[in-house]
């Protein structure tokens, strides 16, 4: 499964909340919330990725052979993912599931979909597809790989303490908060990208991808 699924994200999420010194009685109650929140969102992700077409190809004809001679892009959301529209009522679920339903739950579900929409479309800005997708009859005939880096905590977070300041969580605890969500975030999509696979059947020209291309 390329998405890690949420309950890899939990754990991940456990460890950021320790390390940020968050431990209260909530604690594990958001941990599982953010697993499931970005369990969702990165499926959804996934399921919504855009490679986008114009890759650099060398396959001359005859016969239309050859593989892909420079690195290739990934379309932000909302074209190619989940916006925070989109993910914000997934949050607000979650976190009522969890018991975590005080007076600043639907800022709190608002401020994780926004860093989450965030968190994607760094990633789709530092994240591009390797060269060399073997191309065969004019189409990619093998799966493609990812090359770059996922965002890091110290990127994301100050991206997440805006966005949690914006809808009035502004305790003490709000900057420990802010980068305990950055670094589950940061090192659940460093787990996604090191699974996902360019799906192979693109078509190309000899010089170039014609059509955009999915990941897996």
């Amino acid at each position: 499964m390329p998405a890690p699924s949420a309950s890899e994200i939990e754990n991940l999420a456990k460890a950021a909340l320790q390390s940020a010194s968050l431990r209260g009685e909530n604690a594990p109650d958001l941990a599982a919330a953010l697993g499931q929140i970005c369990g969702q969102a990165f499926t959804l992700f996934v399921s919504m990725a855009m490679v986008a077409p114009g890759i650099p190809a060398a396959a001359p004809p005859p016969p239309g052979a050859g593989s892909t001679a420079g690195p290739g892009t990934l379309l932000p959301p909302p074209a190619g993912g989940p916006s925070a529209a989109m993910i914000e009522p997934i949050a607000v679920g979650m976190l009522a599931s969890n018991k975590i339903n005080g007076e600043k739950q639907g800022a709190l579900a608002k401020a994780i979909a926004q860093s989450i929409e965030q968190a994607l479309t760094l990633f789709t800005t530092q994240v591009m597809v390797a060269p060399g997708m073997a191309i065969a009859g004019f189409t990619t005939t093998a799966p493609g790989s990812l090359v770059g880096a996922a965002p890091a905590k110290p990127m994301l977070q100050p991206l997440v303490l805006g966005f949690l300041q914006s809808g009035g969580i502004r305790g003490q605890n709000a900057p420990d908060l802010a980068g305990a969500i950055a670094e589950t975030l940061s090192n659940a999509l460093t787990q996604m990208m090191a699974r996902l696979k360019v799906t192979p059947g693109i078509p190309s020209t000899p010089g170039a991808t014609a059509a955009p291309g999915r990941l897996m």
